[in-house]
């Protein structure tokens, strides 16, 4: 269904679901642009939804942003930056091209490798070094430009990430420092993105201000979201994580074979 053909009601039902996804991706740093992008699949196909999702995503992460912009680890944001953007424009590209099939595939398929990628990380109590972290951040770059939630394959390199306390020592990433960097280096990305969508005819000046008005409406689910995350343990905040991307992964095969 094009965007110009919705209706009022449509329309506040999708800014209701872009406040409930933005609640999630709060609590967890991923999985609320995969779980909007599933909910406007139903609504306007999936080749159509991703650049609307982006734009939400642009205001989503933003506020994310501002939220935890105490928590931001920024070397790792510019080191990210840098190396991903080539690769970010060039799988933007590429996307253009696939048919909505073919991106219910790549969705589905990222989302199941995601799993392997995290466990394999965890079991080795992998520690990302400057070189590791810029090389996974230029395959990461071109994946990014193709789906949605990227985030679930980077974070395991986030995870095993260190960064520096004011006493000049090195830690992990907490979860709030590991939500806050990513929201951040996924902002750029989207930004990105859009500017690539928007000299095609998958954004058009009507698809741009109804995913304004979708990221409009994250706002206080970010923020709600940020309260649930203070509550929920390191432990908790995997397994959630783990979950939604097999929910997920199912949901977008049964979109490419339906």
């Amino acid at each position: 269904m094009p965007v110009f053909e919705l209706s009022l009601t449509l329309i506040a039902g999708l800014m209701m679901a872009a406040f409930v996804t933005a609640v999630v991706h709060g609590a967890t740093g991923m999985a609320g642009g995969i779980l909007l992008a599933a909910v406007l699949t139903q609504v306007v196909g999936i080749k159509n939804a991703i650049p609307l999702t982006t734009c939400a995503l642009i205001i989503s992460h933003s506020s994310r942003v501002w939220l935890h912009r105490h928590d931001i680890d920024w070397r790792t944001v510019q080191l990210i930056g840098v190396f991903a953007a080539p690769g970010i424009l060039f799988g933007t590209w590429l996307f253009v091209g696939l048919s909505p099939t073919i991106v219910a595939l790549v969705m589905g398929t990222f989302l199941v490798c995601s799993i392997p990628v995290k466990l394999w990380a965890r079991r080795r109590n992998l520690e990302v070094s400057n070189p590791v972290l810029g090389l996974a951040s230029s395959a990461w770059g071109v994946l990014a430009g193709n789906v949605i939630g990227p985030g679930f394959v980077l974070a395991p390199f986030l995870q095993g990430r260190r960064s520096q306390t004011q006493q000049g020592q090195s830690k992990l990433l907490s979860r709030t420092e590991f939500v806050g960097t990513l929201a951040c280096i996924v902002l750029g990305m989207n930004c990105i993105k859009v500017l690539v969508f928007s000299s095609t005819a998958l954004l058009n000046f009507d698809g741009l201000w109804l995913g304004l008005a979708l990221g409009l409406a994250t706002i206080p689910g970010n923020w709600l979201g940020k309260n649930l995350l203070l509550r929920l343990t390191d432990g908790a905040h995997r397994h959630l994580i783990n979950i939604m991307t097999v929910i997920l992964s199912a949901y977008f095969f049964y979109q490419a074979v339906r």
